[in-house]
């Protein structure tokens, strides 16, 4: 029961952080196409930045609430010890994504038009933010995880040198995984607008929605080929964990492929068909289910 609610923790963080990592990159799209004369995608940036601000906010203190949750003597001995100069570190770069995403979202117009000077150094805002998030954060949880499968979990602090020498294949692809995931959970935040403005705009809402399909239906394709790098990279015991060795892995492996595919499904419906409220809700329930699954997955190989 505590590793189930704990995967569920973890798997709202990681919608959360997703939204904090993709939202700047979408929404200074968006806020491109506002400046040239779109007021929709101007809404949207506005709505997608402030999203953006809750979900680094939510998904720092679900991060700390999954923390304490798990700080015995061996994950203390892990962030105290080899990556306590490493934590330290976080704490800096995660307040400064803040700081550049509060900045963000005060400055855009929330309306068509304006400088598009103004727009540019809106623009490296976010996108400074969102992949100063996307570098640091997977690569040193990776190695936590590297590091605690090995009982490498004591001794003294890593230097910046020593960090770099334990990111290998696995690192690397969990990065690009996770920045990719990042782009689709902003584009489905646009779906979950287009849902709020079907109400009022029926030809806004379908126009984001079908903005925010493709926004997710594009890196939701690469992830398989990336997805199978990821599990390339993987040790032989966690491949076995995931392909043979452990029933509830096998299930999880299966489970989350039909539901990666069905997600694509209804993303492509979105992208290439009429926008309906039934499905849209749908592929926004697929989205969760998985990140459930996936995340449940990825627990299950480190056992």
């Amino acid at each position: 029961m505590f590793a189930l609610l704990l995967a569920l923790l973890l798997a709202a963080h990681l919608l959360c952080v997703n939204v904090a990592s993709g939202g700047p990159l979408v929404g200074s799209w968006l806020d491109a196409r506002g400046t040239r004369g779109n007021d929709a995608a101007a809404r949207a940036a506005a709505w997608l930045a402030r999203a953006s601000l809750v979900g680094l906010l939510a998904g720092t203190a679900l991060g700390l609430v999954i923390g304490w949750l798990k700080w015995d003597s061996d994950y203390r001995s892990l962030w105290l010890g080899p990556l306590s100069y490493k934590l330290k570190g976080a704490v800096i770069e995660a307040a400064f994504s803040l700081a550049l995403i509060l900045g963000w979202s005060r400055w855009l117009p929330g309306k068509a038009g304006g400088s598009t000077a103004a727009m540019i150094a809106r623009s490296l805002l976010a996108v400074l933010a969102a992949t100063n998030l996307l570098y640091h954060f997977p690569l040193l949880f990776s190695v936590a995880a590297h590091l605690q499968a090995r009982h490498q979990t004591a001794g003294a602090s890593l230097s910046g040198a020593g960090f770099r020498q334990l990111l290998d294949a696995e690192a690397l692809a969990l990065m690009t995984h996770v920045a990719l995931a990042s782009l689709a959970t902003a584009g489905l935040m646009l779906v979950g607008l287009a849902l709020r403005w079907q109400r009022k705009d029926d030809a806004a809402a379908a126009a984001i929605a079908k903005t925010g399909a493709r926004w997710a239906l594009i890196p939701s394709l690469l992830q398989m080929p990336i997805g199978l790098w990821l599990l390339l990279s993987l040790r032989a015991d966690a491949q076995s964990q995931l392909l043979g060795e452990s029933t509830v892995g096998v299930l999880l492996f299966v489970s989350s492929l039909l539901a990666a595919l069905w997600l694509l499904n209804d993303l492509a419906q979105l992208t290439f068909g009429d926008f309906s409220r039934r499905l849209a809700i749908r592929a926004m329930i697929a989205m969760l289910v998985t990140i459930v699954l996936m995340t449940l997955m990825q627990q299950q190989s480190h056992l």
